[in-house]
């Protein structure tokens, strides 16, 4: 998820936001910024005895204090590995105790023969006057058969920062719709026929019926509902993401 747009007014994802024609979107803009702690003495020397925790994240210039501090909040909820303990902490404050726990457990097992690591991109996926959407990917590794990684999506108003819904953006009663949507375009993914059955083919859904998740994200191309590993899966069948292009949603979406 590389991509990169900023839409001005009246652009494709603006359908729902009833806005006047004349009106201009306010300039917003950001810079990428890179959060780095890892074990004393650095991992370049022995990456085996090292421990590192790396965000990558955007930094907005253009907007409210106290939208900044709420979209703050949210960042660094969503690269504590889904830790409770983590609940209101700073990535930095996250970022040390990661790196303390393993010099610690290197004390108590010095033995052992594995680093650990925690990596996560925060990206701009849309950026409009009216909802910025953004992608957190995450990969980490603590020790175990496997590591660890993940795709989840922020999508607030830039103005209020309050959360950006499905029901800001469609038409009301669209639920039904998307789901059916969202199933063929799943389908359609994974090469299913559109009567064949979820389980059988591995994905476990209840009552064997497609249904959305509440991880969804939008980008450029369309919307996107996405299912992290061991979410409808094995881990073995990795994610599963489903993009609904915005032609397709049309006539959902909000004039």
């Amino acid at each position: 998820m590389k991509r990169l747009l900023i839409f001005s007014l009246g652009s494709l994802l603006l359908y729902c936001c009833q806005q006047k024609e004349e009106a201009k979107a306010p300039v917003i803009t950001y810079e990428l910024a890179n959060f780095r702690i890892e074990s004393e003495g650095g991992c370049r020397a022995d990456s085996t005895r090292c421990a590192s925790y790396e965000v990558s994240y955007p930094v907005f210039k253009d907007l409210d204090s106290a939208v900044v501090q709420i979209l703050t909040k949210r960042i660094d909820a969503s690269v504590s590995m889904g830790n409770p303990e983590a609940q209101g902490e700073s990535m930095q404050a996250i970022g040390k105790k990661f790196v303390n726990d393993f010099d610690d457990f290197k004390k108590e097992m010095p033995d052992y023969g594995m680093g650990w690591y925690y990596e996560a991109r925060v990206e701009v996926e849309v950026l409009t006057d009216t909802l910025l959407s953004l992608s957190v990917t995450e990969e980490y590794f603590t020790g175990g058969a496997h590591g660890g990684h993940g795709t989840y999506f922020i999508n607030i108003k830039p103005k209020t920062g309050s959360e950006f819904t499905l029901e800001n953006f469609f038409k009301p009663d669209y639920s039904e719709e998307l789901r059916r949507l969202a199933d063929r375009f799943f389908r359609r993914g994974h090469e299913l026929a559109d009567t064949a059955s979820l389980q059988e083919n591995m994905f476990e859904f209840p009552g064997d019926r497609f249904e959305l998740n509440q991880n969804y994200g939008f980008t450029p191309e369309g919307l996107m509902f996405y299912y992290n590993s061991y979410e409808i899966a094995a881990y073995a069948a990795g994610p599963s993401a489903v993009l609904i292009p915005y032609d397709s949603l049309k006539p959902l979406m909000k004039k």
